[in-house]
């Protein structure tokens, strides 16, 4: 895993003598391993290594093909290396490495843009054609590894994080007000937008070529669920049994040791599971202990590891200083508004690997999407029922429930939130998709964002591909488009935007066997029997729990990696984030409504001394909090104005 960037002009690239060395440095976390560089009249490229696979002089990048007329730089790991490599080799082409980087200029030279329909992994990757004048960037299919880029006078600058970007001379970013109003009900960007005008993301399984006529983008790949109704449980267990031992053991192979996460929960698990199948030993593993027990699944990941022999870590966050001044740096690190706090366990255990001489790990992350695991597909049963109630009776039912909150706990939210989803799902379906992922409602932003600040700006629905009547009330409908739409929102600007920033800060790389292309191709068969019966999710997966896992790890309920910021967070975090979002300073008190952003803040400070918040969660607080903070801190950074 490394760190890219570059500049590429067709016709001649304009001078900036310092750039690279910027770049390099900071992207130096990503790639402690070495750097490289390259330049002509055309193109820079610039390279930070994680070296993970064929660790010697000749795994270096930039890397040539045999007569220097293509350069490639790439971050990540193809897994089908060794065959594609095989498959080459027949053909006639030689290689001077062992490295999975050298794949990807031969497969240039046989397959041309093409090339990406034959790759299996994680990845981006910049091809240089000194020839032809031309630059080709790709992404993988899922968006597991992150490419910006930007467009100035005619000159492309790319990079693994924007940081690199705004290093160059002359680079003025603006602010993009659509899409920091999208962040504050999400609590991430969606891509392709960024926060900043002028820098976007390249979309997932997307290519970009560019030249002396012109660019032009492709995309290569697309996700389409395709229930197969017909399929039994039994049949489906064995079949995702098989598939997920071989994707487990095509991402354990490195010229290095790889460890796994175990947290406890179904999908870690069983990738710990897969790993001990498919090499026939445990490997090592590592948890987080949380100080608040209704987080802690310490003891789950226990049961696991003695379950498997393996060599276990349980890293106490009590260990790290998870201070005021940890929590905005690590904000502050992502370059643009991200407010998913997760990011915090996230990196402390990425640095406790790393630190115990670990560079390369696998997850569990990426089960929830195509199996059915988020609360959203046992919820949607209820929902339907809603939809079908006649109005005036969804309508009372609402009435009721509001009524509640103001006394009950989650149990008033909930239902009060099931029966305004419905509604809205009876008016437009995008509107009910979009409701199951923000924290913030539409209705709600409006509240908060002052009138004239949000004057022609769009609703997050446009996000979330609906579906009309009559299959507005169809089960399997709801449960296709819910898995279609976190492909193509959530899982790229938030989950695996969260994994790639911390995990490579702390200089280690992260693979995703629940990921790999078979596993999801399996998963977006599934119907909607199969990943939940109404009351849990990821049916398919409990069932091979059963099979592999202690009794008590496949019987679990699902529990996110979340953290309990406000137990962890020191006393003195509230008054440094009141200072930021209330003072005179204050750069988002010139577009929102400030009586609530105090009270938000009033009842963050109670919620933590154990005190109920009506009709905001707890999780829900804090979470308005740091959307706040996160958008606060980057505004003050970049010099921006709303």
């Amino acid at each position: 895993m490394c760190g890219i960037a570059g500049r590429f002009h067709p016709v001649s690239l304009p001078e900036e003598p310092s750039w690279h060395v910027k770049a390099d440095a900071l992207l130096a976390h990503r790639g402690p391993d070495g750097h490289g560089y390259y330049v002509d009249e055309c193109c820079e490229l610039v390279h930070r290594r994680l070296a993970l696979i064929d660790l010697s002089i000749t795994g270096q990048q930039p890397m040539s093909n045999e007569d220097g007329g293509l350069y490639v730089i790439f971050n990540g790991e193809i897994y089908n290396h060794q065959d594609l490599r095989t498959g080459l080799e027949s053909q006639g082409h030689i290689f001077r490495s062992t490295s999975d980087t050298e794949v990807l200029v031969h497969l240039y030279e046989e397959y041309g843009e093409q090339m990406v329909t034959r790759l299996r992994g994680i990845f981006v990757f910049a091809i240089y054609d000194r020839r032809q004048h031309r630059l080709f960037l790709a992404r993988d299919r899922f968006g597991i590894k992150p490419l910006y880029y930007a467009v100035q006078n005619h000159e492309w600058i790319f990079a693994s994080e924007i940081k690199a970007i705004l290093a160059l001379s002359g680079f003025n970013p603006r602010i993009d007000r659509q899409a920091c109003y999208d962040f504050l009900g999400l609590g991430y960007i969606p891509e392709p937008a960024t926060g900043f005008t002028d820098i976007y993301a390249l979309p997932k399984a997307t290519t970009l070529a560019i030249d002396m006529g012109g660019h032009r983008f492709t995309q290569f790949h697309s996700i389409a669920a395709q229930p197969s109704l017909g399929r039994t449980l039994s049949d489906t267990v064995e079949t995702v049994s098989e598939t997920l031992r071989q994707a487990v053991k095509r991402q354990t192979v490195a010229d290095v040791p790889v460890a796994a996460l175990l947290s406890g929960g179904i999908d870690s698990s069983l990738v710990v599971a897969a790993y001990t199948h498919s090499t026939g030993e445990p490997p090592t593993t590592f948890n987080v202990r949380f100080p608040d027990k209704d987080h802690d699944e310490t003891a789950l990941a226990l049961a696991v590891s003695k379950h498997f022999g393996t060599r276990h870590h349980t890293i106490d966050l009590g260990e790290w200083a998870v201070t005021t001044d940890s929590i905005l740096h690590l904000l502050d690190h992502f370059d643009q508004p991200f407010a998913d706090t997760s990011l915090v366990p996230t990196y402390w255990i990425s640095k406790a690997v790393r630190q115990r001489g670990f560079i390369c790990t696998l997850s569990g992350d990426g089960g929830d999407e195509a199996f059915g695991g988020y609360a959203r597909f046992w919820r949607a049963n209820k929902l339907i029922q809603l939809m079908k109630l006649p109005g005036w009776l969804r309508q009372a039912t609402r009435g009721s429930v509001n009524y509640l909150t103001g006394w009950t706990r989650d149990w008033g939210r909930q239902m009060a939130k099931a029966v305004q989803l419905a509604q809205a799902g009876q008016r437009d379906s995008s509107m009910l998709l979009a409701g199951l992922s923000n924290y913030l409602s539409e209705e709600q932003k409006q509240e908060l964002v002052l009138p004239a600040a949000r004057e022609r700006l769009e609703t997050v629905y446009r996000y979330f591909d609906g579906y009309h009547p009559p299959g507005v009330s169809d089960l399997e409908e709801l449960s296709l488009r819910m898995t279609e739409n976190l492909f193509s929102v959530g899982l790229p600007s938030d989950m695996l935007r969260k994994v790639d920033m911390m995990s490579m800060l702390a200089s280690i790389e992260v693979r995703v066997p629940m990921l790999d292309e078979e596993v999801v191709a399996l998963g977006l068969t599934l119907p909607h029997r199969t990943k939940t019966d109404g009351g849990t999710g990821k049916i398919v997966l409990r069932a091979l729990a059963k099979q592999w896992l202690p009794k008590e790890v496949a019987a679990h309920p699902k529990h996110g990696f979340s953290i309990p910021l406000d137990v962890m967070l020191p006393f003195h975090f509230h008054q440094v984030a009141e200072d930021l979002l209330v003072s005179v300073n204050s750069r988002i008190r010139a577009f929102v409504n400030m009586r609530l952003v105090q009270q938000w803040l009033s009842v963050f400070r109670k919620a933590r001394q154990g005190n109920r918040v009506g009709t905001i969660s707890r999780a829900g607080v804090y979470q308005r909090v740091f959307n706040l903070l996160a958008l606060e801190l980057w505004l003050r950074k970049h010099k921006l104005s709303w």
